[in-house]
């Protein structure tokens, strides 16, 4: 072997000490030339980047919980606490069903960090198979009907079949639950019942799935943030809650190689799940 050759390796084995004793911002020696070893530090430097990354995602989400969780807790309690200095049978069922409430917030809080990480990770990735999105599309928009008919709104549905994608059944009925939901409570304006529309479609090579509202939507300048966990924008403060539903979106659609797109509806948001399309062989 020649004296670079083992130079560079001497090198790379450096670096990795100085990673492995915790200073995860360095990195792989690269000469430039494109050989094996050029290949094997590029290849650990990804992986390296994708790692602080997550690490970072994980220490934010973790403060991001800390504070999302306090406030309940705290709540919860104040009112235990209150129901034991009083004797009124009424006190005490009061607190109890709100202590039901608020613990029903916290694992939904759990539970959509949970899926969030599941997606991320990939852990999803072995349950894909072969489906026809229409049929996911007509069984969430049944779901959500007689919600939308309570509030006096419309829902519609526009999707043809044979769109046929590679996906986990649950999760992207997750991502389709998320957007009508999200539409229900911040799609109509003031006074107003909700008008949501639903259609599935194919545009080339891709399978676009589009929920659109009529409400106030998202400044263009927002878009980007709101699929972070835990972000939710002024006008939405006032509405129950987590701040986490684009965010489990945007996760399922990383799962499945897609992407959440957020457009204007004028007036209102129209979101979109594009996704690749599923060639039938022949």
């Amino acid at each position: 072997m020649s004296r670079n050759f083992l130079r560079r390796v001497d090198a790379i084995t450096a670096a990795s000490r100085t990673i492995m004793e915790g200073n995860m911002a360095g990195r792989m020696p690269v000469s430039g030339s494109g050989d094996e070893l050029d290949r094997l530090a590029t290849a650990l430097n990804q992986m390296l980047d994708q790692i602080e990354r997550l690490m970072a995602g994980m220490k934010e989400v973790s403060s991001n919980v800390a504070h999302d969780l306090k406030t309940p807790l705290t709540r919860i309690k104040a009112m235990v606490e209150a129901a034991l200095r009083s004797d009124d049978p009424v006190q005490y069922r009061f607190a109890l069903e709100k202590t039901v409430d608020e613990s029903d917030r916290l694992l939904q809080t759990f539970n959509a960090l949970l899926s969030i990480a599941r997606a991320e990770a990939g852990q999803a990735r072995s349950g894909l198979e072969p489906i026809d999105a229409s049929l996911i599309i007509s069984d969430v928009v049944e779901l959500y009907e007689p919600m939308v008919e309570e509030q006096g709104g419309n829902l519609s549905m526009t999707a043809a079949g044979g769109l046929q994608v590679r996906a986990d059944r649950q999760l992207l009925a997750q991502a389709i639950s998320n957007l009508i939901d999200n539409a229900l409570k911040y799609g109509a304006r003031d006074g107003e019942p909700p008008d949501i529309d639903v259609s599935g479609v194919t545009e080339g090579d891709k399978v676009v799935i589009s929920v659109g509202d009529h409400g106030e939507g998202i400044a263009l300048e927002d878009r980007g943030r709101v699929t972070d966990r835990f972000v939710r924008l002024d006008s939405s403060r006032s509405r129950p809650g987590n701040g986490l539903g684009l965010s489990l979106v945007s996760g399922v659609m990383k799962l499945h190689g897609g992407v959440l797109m957020l457009d204007d509806n004028r007036p209102g948001l129209l979101a979109k799940l594009v996704l690749p399309l599923l060639r039938q062989p022949g």
